[in-house]
């Protein structure tokens, strides 16, 4: 495995979803240092979102944490304010046991919460300030599945409230995709990966990632319900998009 892999939260589940505790692409306890070597400014795209939100969000804000995995986000927001509240979401307990052990290294425990389970599975009468996506809905295949997510963390936002989405992009099968997967394997190399996580890497992205356009990403977000759809991050194949939800 070479990229993070949040499990999805979805409706619709695809048949090659990638699970962290039953079919791991990595193990769990080697996922943060294989995410920082693998995704390109890893680090610098939480700080970028951290950014994102505090421009956006208010002193007090209640944000959602969809796919929080091992909880680099969930650290990061909530040292990052002190008075924000959130609720980490990931189907995967191995994932958010290792998140939950950072929550209470950091002092976090009384902000943030841990939820086993998926987006749609929340009550729909809490609503939130704030969600965040990361390196998730990128394992959800385009039939449907990308949109339930969506359309599963807008029916839990507030009007106007903010989202963060950061994902690879891009067509399989283009050239263009072709180049950019060359390019990785050797930006894997220069960051110290071994050969064979090298070669599980692409066969991941070939098997269990399901990458669209940016164009596609942009439809997606304003079917779903949102709008004002900026991108404020890439990193080679990775993109990070900021929109608000419609009043």
């Amino acid at each position: 495995m070479a990229i993070a892999c949040h499990i999805n939260n979805s409706t619709k589940m695809s048949e090659q979803t990638i699970n962290f505790d039953s079919n791991p692409p990595v193990a769990t306890n080697e996922y943060d240092t294989m995410a920082q070597m693998a995704l390109p400014g890893y680090e610098a795209m939480h700080t970028m979102a951290l950014s994102v939100l505090k421009a956006n969000l208010p002193q007090t804000a209640n944000l959602l944490v969809v796919g929080a995995g091992s909880g680099m986000e969930l650290v990061k927001f909530g040292k990052g304010n002190s008075q924000w509240q959130m609720l980490g979401v990931d189907p995967s307990s191995n994932m958010l046991a290792i998140a939950q052990q950072k929550i209470e290294q950091h002092g976090l425990s009384e902000r943030v919460k841990l939820f086993t389970g998926y987006t749609h599975d929340l009550a729909p009468t809490a609503l939130y300030d704030a969600a965040t996506c990361i390196l998730t809905m990128h394992f959800l295949t385009d039939d449907g599945s990308k949109l339930a997510l969506l359309q599963n963390i807008a029916q839990r936002l507030k009007p106007s409230a903010t989202l963060i989405l950061v994902d690879i992009y891009g067509e399989k099968g283009t050239d263009e995709f072709e180049r950019m997967i060359s390019i990785i394997k050797v930006f894997w190399e220069e960051m110290g990966m071994n050969p064979e996580k090298s070669m599980q890497g692409v066969e991941t992205i070939k098997k269990g990632v399901y990458p669209i356009p940016e164009m596609r990403v942009m439809e997606l977000l304003q079917q779903a319900g949102f709008s004002n759809i900026v991108r404020f991050y890439t990193g080679l194949w990775v993109g990070g998009w900021v929109a608000t939800k419609n009043s």
